[in-house]
């Protein structure tokens, strides 16, 4: 039976027990006058020896069953009196449970969100306070969810102290909290919510262990004319944003950031769509040997052929991806694809694709490429996988058991972005890599600034002496070519060589270098694909 069905059934059931309640007692109560007349002719009779006629019996039979009728109504109307109060009793606890949390004894959401419709009702002004613990899950990970739930009610009990008495105090989910400041001036709002925050800054006791916890408040002003939906929405994108602004502090809401979050909504939605519509295709950027020039592989890029937002570059849609855990279906979807283009490319070229640190949090991403890899049919020693060192922030040991489990295949594995992340060259020399990518900020000024030159000739000597190969992104000049060759870099990619190009016209570009060089009448797809890619570097 569905929830909205009980009330009407319940009360329907008070409804019966009271109506027996009544007319029980009603005809007991007329059992008893005429017990009363009754009595006053049989009784007399029988005291003064009268001859009791066959009438008189009748009344005597009558007067002793009206006794057993009153006795039988008593103890029924006893009966269902005791059943009224038991119901009365009981509807007054689910009254209660159904308004108020168990955990912390303050209000839940519907009970919040009664009073904020009273208070909209009202046209009454206010603030509604949203508040969520900063890493709680951490507490019931470490020491339990008992220890979680006594810091729940530690927290609840913070919150009535630091709000007036009058306010609706009300745990609506999980580590979520919400106070209801009915009248309370924006000032009035933030002394509570600083209050809060400097009671929740000291360390809790928790019988067992002492635990350091902060919180992040959103707060939203209640007008006149607003939705209750309305007014909890807004306190949500305000606490997004104490959230983004380092936790443990609390914010407004403002309209601006309503539409950005919007905005990244849609965006977040559009990607899952994307995914599974095969929107996200890979292009492909050459890798070129700086010393024979010549092409020794591709890069793999991301890119969005979106129906709705056109031709977007991954910078558009990486980080949505990352946030919202997108970035594995999307990135193994687009290393498919790459795979299974490039496989029947010249066996000489060799294709490299990005993992995102944020992947490296799965323990079987080694396995889902080596499926990838596999089902594509594509040679393992043909991949390459760069990873940059924001990945070595991830648990390390996790990172080193995925390279070494890609590496026992013959995957080949690349530092990328190397010079702007957090691997210092100790690091690099226990780590079990191939190469080391120049991070293309250095490679653009390196012309420019002696500094960036020592930074760039540092490295390069660095994968001398360990032997490991270095790649130069980001080469859009032929000076800044030249300069690396005196480094003796192995490998340069960039827009001198070519922007990343569609599988189509990499196929063309290949197909056009497979045919005689010097035939004088191009074909008409070739003269499409020539300024596109370079014929030769």
């Amino acid at each position: 039976m569905k929830r909205g069905q009980d009330v009407p059934d319940s009360r329907s059931k008070a409804v019966r027990i009271a109506s027996s309640h009544l007319i029980t007692s009603c005809a007991t109560a007329a059992a008893i006058i005429l017990f009363v007349a009754l009595g006053s002719q049989v009784v007399p009779a029988a005291f003064d020896g009268l001859q009791v006629q066959a009438h008189d019996n009748a009344l005597s039979v009558a007067f002793i069953l009206n006794i057993a009728i009153i006795l039988f109504g008593w103890r029924r109307s006893k009966d269902l009196k005791e059943a009224l109060d038991a119901y009365d009793k009981a509807e007054r606890l689910a009254e209660r449970n159904a308004n108020t949390d168990p955990a912390t004894g303050l209000a839940n959401r519907r009970e919040l969100m009664s009073a904020l419709e009273l208070s909209l009702a009202a046209k009454s002004s206010g603030v509604l306070l949203l508040l969520d613990l900063d890493h709680f899950k951490r507490v019931n990970d470490l020491h339990g969810h008992l220890a979680g739930d006594k810091l729940l009610k530690i927290v609840a009990d913070a919150l009535v102290d630091e709000a007036p008495a009058d306010s609706c105090c009300a745990r609506i989910g999980g580590d979520e909290f919400a106070i209801l400041l009915d009248g309370a001036s924006a000032k009035e709002a933030e002394k509570v919510a600083q209050g809060i925050l400097s009671r929740l800054s000291k360390p809790v006791d928790l019988g067992t262990v002492r635990v350091f916890v902060s919180a992040s408040i959103g707060l939203s002003q209640v007008r006149k004319l607003q939705k209750e939906e309305d007014v909890l929405r807004e306190s949500d994108f305000a606490l997004y944003a104490a959230k983004r602004a380092g936790r443990n502090c609390f914010a407004w809401f403002d309209p601006e950031l309503e539409r950005e979050l919007t905005d990244r909504v849609q965006l977040e939605e559009d990607i899952r769509s994307g995914i599974e519509n095969g929107e996200f295709v890979p292009f492909f950027q050459p890798l070129i040997d700086l010393t024979s020039r010549e092409l020794v592989g591709f890069e793999a890029l991301a890119r969005w052929r979106s129906p709705t937002r056109g031709f977007l570059e991954a910078e558009t849609f990486i980080e949505a991806a990352e946030k919202t855990g997108l970035i594995g279906p999307l990135t193994i979807s687009v290393v498919e694809q790459a795979l299974k283009e490039a496989r029947d490319w010249p066996p000489h070229l060799k294709i490299a694709i990005n993992v995102s640190p944020v992947q490296f949090r799965d323990p079987q991403l080694a396995q889902h490429i080596m499926k990838v890899v596999t089902e594509a049919g594509f040679p393992a020693h043909r991949l390459e996988v760069e990873i940059t060192e924001a990945s070595l922030l991830e648990d390390r040991e996790q990172v080193l058991a995925t390279i070494g489990s890609l590496k026992n295949v013959g995957i080949s594995i690349s530092l990328d972005d190397f010079g702007t992340g957090y691997a210092s060259l100790s690091q690099v020399n226990t780590l079990p890599i191939d190469r080391i990518k120049i991070d293309k900020s250095f490679i653009s000024t390196i012309v420019k600034s002696e500094q960036t030159a020592a930074i760039v000739n540092t490295i390069t000597s660095l994968g001398h002496t360990l032997n490991v190969p270095i790649t130069a992104e980001g080469i859009e000049s032929e000076q800044v070519r030249n300069e690396l060759g005196k480094y003796g870099c192995a490998e340069g990619q960039g827009y001198l060589f070519g922007r990343p190009l569609s599988a189509d016209t990499v196929r063309t570009f290949l197909d056009m270098k497979e045919r005689n060089d010097g035939r004088e009448s191009p074909s008409e797809s070739e003269e499409e694909a020539r300024p596109k890619i370079r014929r030769s570097w």
